[in-house]
This record gives C-alpha cells, structure tokens and sequence, in this order.
C-alpha cells in the first residue's frame, strides 16, 4: 500500500555545515604542545567550575561560593534498556501495520476483503478513535495488494474540499498514457466530479482502491455531498476505481450522507470493541516482546478497564510495565496494575483537564444524593465503550437489565445524561449522544470505581467564572 504524503519537507539547519566551519577554523589556531612530564592530579580533587586554574584565582567569600554543575542539578537516571522495550512493545502513538499485530480483527478484515476485493463496492470504516479503525484500514490495503490491486491511503483534513482530497491520487494511480497526459491539464484546475470520475473510469488500467482516513475531520457539507456523488457515478460505471473512507463516527451516516441507491453498494464496517480474550492475548504478546509476564488477575483487571479498546488495552498495560520495571520486577503483579491505572488516569488528566473535572465533579454529586447515581453515571461509560453512543432510553433499558428493575433507574438516566451533557455531542441523526473526547469512557469508568471523596472537588478556574456568571442570560 502506498502512503502519500501531504506534508511540506523542512529546510535544513546547516548546523553540519556551520561545524565544520568552526572544526576548519580551530585547526588553523596554535596548537598547544603539553610536555611529557606534567603531573596528573588524579587524587587531587577537582574545585568547582570548569578549569583546574581556578586554584589560583583570587580566593572568594565562602559565603557566596558557586555551585558546580554536579551540585546544581540531581543525578539523570540512567537509559533503561528494558523502558525502552516497553514503549516499543506497548506503542500507543502508531497504527499496526502488521496483520500478525491486529488483534480480533479477522472477521472485519475478511469481510473488506469480500466487499471492496471481490463484489467490488465501497466501504466505510467507522467506530471510536482508539477502536483500530486506522490499523484496519492499513492492513486491509496491504491484503488488497497481495490480490493484485493497487491501494493508495491519505489522510483528510478539517480544511478539505473535494479538490484536495483527490488531487493526491492522481499522479500515483495506474494511468494510460494518455490518462497521464489528461492529469498533467488537469493540475492547474480545479477536480470536479463529472471530469474526476470520467477519468477513472477511461483511464484507470488496473484495480485501484483510495482510501481517505480520518474522513470525520472534513467540515464541508459540499465536499461530503461531492464524495457520494463520486461514489454513485463509480458504482453506476463500473468503474475499476473504489473508495474506502475511514472515520470516527457511532454509524454509516456519521460519514456519508448516502443516496438509498449508493448504500446497496456501500459496505459498512464498524470497528467494533474486541472481546476480552482477544484483548487478553494481544496484552500478553505485548509483556512478552517486553520480556515481562502478567499474572492471571492482572491481566483480568488490565482487560477489563481497557473494555475492548485496544488503544486503551496499551496504554493501560504500558504504564503497568513501566510500574513494574521500576521495581526492578520482570513479572505484572496486581498492584503494578492498580498503578499503572491511577497512573494514565493522571496523563489523561493533563491532556483533558476540562473533561476530567467536569467528571470529577458530577461524581462527587451523584454519590452525595440518595440513589448513587454513580452507578448509572458508570453505566453510562461502558454503554459509550461497548456501542460508540448513548441515550436517555439506552440508559433505561440497560439499567433496568443490569442494575435491577424499578422507576428510580429512570430517574437516575435522565439525571446521568443531564450531568454528562456537557461532554456529549449528538450524532448526525440527532437521535445519539456520543462523547466529545471518545477516548473518555475508559476514565469514567475508572473515575467512578475510586472512593467518593468526603470534601467537594476543588473547582476549576473555568468552574470558578462559570459560577461567577450564574444568572446571566440563563447560566
């Protein structure tokens, strides 16, 4: 699969050149001859600062004496070999682009493959950001390959239009010579969708498939509404040309609003949560290219709290490494787990301090009223996990199924979804609610297992204006 780039490539520093320069001038200075027989001072302790000739210089006020550099700053610990091997193993920054290294995706990689490869159909690629949707996608486009299509992948930006997310293609797809010739006019224009699709269909010699990622990011309903045209013409043509887009989104038209005659040719694919001993597996492949092991119950917990991400299934089980290889252990005990949780809970809180206190806070309040709505509140989180969105009637049914029957469950999801309001965002049908920052619920979860504390969280800066402007217009 071919990857294109859309970046700009940085200027280099010359700092090479620049030294050198200064390597050339310094050998064109006085060379300083040391005799043969001046004594090493090897027991002779050296005095703060940087030259030995400090010995002789006038004597200072004892009471303002400098601070050598090895006074001034604590000792830097080491490079671990062994940290290093974890954040290798346990990587939560790249996509897998090994098919041995997706874990519990056989199913949905068969079925793409059955759909775009074989019935010759669009696809698109959704679920939650940390699902493996990107992974799925990179890996699928290397299978195409091995069945002699060619698989081109680029990313979408906020900004796109339709222009910009086809142009990229262009000069790397199968053209006849005359194709490319009709390519190179058509670079100084702009791509529309009747001139774009003609040429895929008259000038593409070889099965191609362009898949765009992070297709949610595009902001332009025009664009959007170009892109399905595209598809349909595609379709209605046969073309040798089809179109994989790739997003966060909790259903098909989170990311394309279809025509009813394109979605017969479309294949939906939801990436959804891998189960358990799948989670399980790809944690113990992780220890193991770490030289570590998990005890049963640890690993029991670290799968459990990932609830079926593997994004989250690594970096929970990466912060549990780093626990244990502090302690100079080679085996993941509970506690090492316990620890490695509180502790991604605190990276998350530095990345998403908004959200977390407002989590903070509507957990002290629901387990300060008679009813413990925290417990629907942690519903609520693993509804978002397991299913990509939530609502008033989802938080109902669950609740009365896994919490037990009785009015006050749906007292109590009316009153989780009015204190989660602020971090939820309705999905295109507006009949959904999904959290802002999908990589929330995991933290909720984890927020909500901890003790109630017997003191309100302290508030906010943004909590403190906030009350501040209580009344105004409505606040």
């Amino acid at each position: 699969m071919t990857t294109l780039e859309q970046g700009f490539a940085q200027q280099r520093s010359g700092l090479f050149d620049r030294f050198l320069s200064l390597t050339r001038t310094a050998e064109k200075r006085n060379e300083r001859i040391i005799p043969e027989d001046v004594p090493l001072h090897l027991d002779v302790p050296a005095l703060p600062g940087f030259r030995q000739e400090a010995a002789t210089a006038e004597p200072e006020d004892p009471g303002h004496r400098p601070l050598s550099m090895s006074a001034m700053a604590a000792p830097i610990k080491p490079i671990s070999l062994r940290r290093d091997s974890i954040y290798a193993a346990f990587n939560t920054a790249m996509p897998v682009t090994d098919r041995h290294g997706l874990a519990g995706r056989n199913s949905e990689l068969e079925k793409l493959v059955e759909a775009i490869v074989v019935q010759r159909k669009h696809a698109v690629i959704f679920g939650t950001r940390g699902s493996g949707k990107t992974s799925l996608a990179r890996v699928f486009g290397d299978l195409a390959d091995e069945a002699g299509c060619i698989a081109l992948y680029a990313s979408a930006n906020g900004e796109a239009d339709f222009d910009s997310l086809f142009r990229p293609f262009l000069t790397e797809l199968p053209m006849s010579s005359s194709g490319q010739e009709r390519v190179r006019k058509m670079m100084g224009e702009p791509l529309d969708v009747s001139r774009l699709s003609a040429l895929l269909v008259e000038e593409v010699r070889e099965r191609s498939i362009l898949i765009i990622d992070e297709y949610d990011r595009v902001q332009s309903e025009t664009a959007k509404q170009e892109v399905a045209t595209l598809l349909k013409l595609l379709t209605d043509i046969h073309s040798p040309v089809q179109v994989v887009l790739v997003g966060i989104a909790s259903d098909i038209d989170g990311l394309i609003a279809a025509h009813p005659s394109l979605r017969r040719h479309l294949a939906p694919q939801r990436v959804a949560p891998i189960p358990k001993p799948e989670l399980e597996r790809l944690l113990l492949a992780c220890a193991g290219n770490a030289r570590l092991s998990i005890d049963d119950d640890a690993l029991d917990m670290l799968a459990g709290a990932a609830m079926g991400s593997p994004y989250h299934a690594r970096l929970f089980g990466m912060s549990a490494a780093l626990v244990t290889e502090a302690g100079g252990r080679d085996r993941m005990v509970l506690s090492d787990i316990e620890q490695g949780l509180s502790s991604a809970l605190e990276d998350w809180e530095e990345m998403s301090g908004q959200t977390h206190a407002l989590f903070r806070r509507i957990l002290w309040e629901a387990g300060s009223v008679p009813g413990n709505g925290r417990r629907m509140i942690a519903l609520a989180a693993v509804v978002a996990s397991q299913m990509s969105a939530i609502s008033y009637e989802r938080l109902v049914k669950l609740g009365h199924e896994v919490l037990g029957g009785g009015s006050i469950n749906e007292g109590q999801a009316r009153d989780a979804m009015a204190r989660l309001q602020p971090a939820l965002v309705p999905t295109p049908n507006g009949e959904l609610w999904m959290f802002e920052d999908t990589l929330a619920p995991q933290f909720l979860l984890l927020m909500a297992k901890q003790p109630v504390q017997s003191a309100p969280p302290v508030q906010t800066p943004a909590e403190e204006m906030r009350a501040l402007l209580k009344g105004v217009d409505g606040l």
